[in-house]
């Protein structure tokens, strides 16, 4: 095969993967079991495209320094969670079946992440073989994934009874978090696009992704849509909200509008913080009371901890300063209800450096002038919704992230006509 018809064939490859991505996003939400093998279908490739790149000289440190260590730091995040979880699944301690699920959580995301980032450095590197077909293709699909997404919530919603829905996950914020991952994907490919009504598409996928977020009713992830929106108006349309009267006024009408639709979330919200000495064993005091326990917690645990040893500890803080937080005893056995808390509590100091490497990273391409518009979507969602909940814990959510993640990755560099 000469030089030709490798390039050739290397261009369909990654235009595929980049497509099959998308559409493994796009079925995430209402379809169970292809979307994982679609993505592991697409990092295998990835894999042995990357050894291809290595082998070819396509990766070099000058050109894709960028690209290369935001996947070192993947990388980092992957295996500090993959041994933790081994040690504690081969210590011959037999674990509560919560802390056993918790385990198995963070050993299949930490596979789906160490595979993820071979998506990511793939798509990084070759992103300038993705044709603008591809791309309009790719957001038409997320486009009507969303719309047979909200289709289902819906009758989830009025036809089973149920009053936040789940879709193809074990809780509503679960879903949320994965439907804003989703949104996130559609933006990074929205903003290598130029279609004249690229911008109304732009408004029916927002207003789309709003309202399968308030059927979920988390909170955080309304809160991180309208950060992302913004950031995104700022970004690429390239509007300075503070001199644009005209754009801002529009912007706080809509925040406003949001607002009023999930009016019964926030006022409940706001009477818990307000009864909170009367009455502390509701949703926010009792993540109150567990990252209080999480942060008593953290000169304990420079090294790996299991989930029982931490509820067990959390559990006696709790017991002691917020005795009638039924709410908070119960539920900290589950997670400490912020990324940080979360990662520390349980893998140390090398957890903590793991998250924060990825941040890191963003931050230096940000400084040294790289253009991470698109990358900056899903570390946006990623660490609004990290304040008040164990977001990358699941599988599922950490295996969406590097999705959206890869797809916002397309572009770095000028894409081919």
């Amino acid at each position: 095969m000469n030089s030709r018809s490798r390039t050739a064939f290397l261009k369909k490859l990654v235009n595929i993967s980049a497509i099959a991505l998308c559409m493994s996003l796009s079925l995430s939400m209402f379809v169970t079991g292809w979307p994982q093998k679609i993505f592991y279908v697409v990092s295998y490739v990835s894999f042995f495209t990357v050894l291809y790149a290595v082998f070819n000289k396509d990766i070099s440190y000058h050109n894709d320094r960028f690209h290369l260590v935001m996947f070192l730091s993947l990388v980092f995040l992957a295996v500090v969670r993959f041994v933790w979880a081994i040690t504690l699944k081969h210590n011959g301690i037999a674990p509560s079946p919560t802390s056993a699920g918790i385990i198995n959580n963070y050993l299949v995301g930490s596979k789906r992440i160490l595979l993820g980032a071979f998506v990511i450095l793939c798509l990084s590197v070759y992103s300038y073989l993705i044709s603008r077909k591809t791309i309009l293709f790719s957001k038409a699909i997320i486009m009507i994934g969303l719309v047979a997404t909200l289709g289902f919530g819906l009758y989830e919603h009025y036809y089973t009874l149920i009053d936040r829905i789940k879709m193809t996950t074990d809780a509503s914020s679960m879903a949320s978090y994965m439907i804003v991952f989703i949104y996130c994907a559609y933006l990074g490919l929205s903003r290598l696009e130029e279609h004249r009504y690229s911008k109304y598409l732009d408004l029916v996928a927002f207003v789309l992704t709003f309202f399968l977020l308030y059927l979920c009713g988390t909170r955080i992830t309304i809160l991180a849509l309208i950060l992302l929106k913004v950031t995104f108006i700022f970004i690429e349309y390239k509007v300075d909200l503070i001199k644009n009267w005209r754009v801002m006024g529009l912007v706080l009408l809509a925040v406003i509008a949001i607002l009023g639709i999930t009016g019964n979330r926030w006022a409940q919200g706001i009477n818990d913080i307000q009864k909170y000495d009367v009455q502390s064993s509701t949703s926010l005091g009792a993540r109150v009371a567990i990252w209080e326990s999480g942060v008593s917690l953290l000169h304990r645990h420079i090294g790996f901890t299991s989930p029982d040893d931490r509820t067990t500890l959390a559990r006696e803080f709790i017991k002691a300063h917020h005795p009638e937080n039924y709410e908070g005893y119960n539920n900290v056995q589950y997670n400490m209800h912020n990324e940080f808390l979360e990662v520390t509590t349980l893998q140390g100091l090398w957890g903590t450096l793991a998250l924060l490497f990825p941040y890191l990273v963003l931050i230096y391409g940000w400084v040294r002038r790289y253009d991470v518009r698109g990358i900056v979507l899903p570390f946006i969602v990623l660490f609004v919704t990290g304040l008040t909940d164990s977001v990358i814990l699941y599988n599922q959510t950490a295996t969406l992230f590097v999705m959206s993640l890869a797809v916002c990755c397309i572009n770095l560099r000028k894409t081919a006509d």
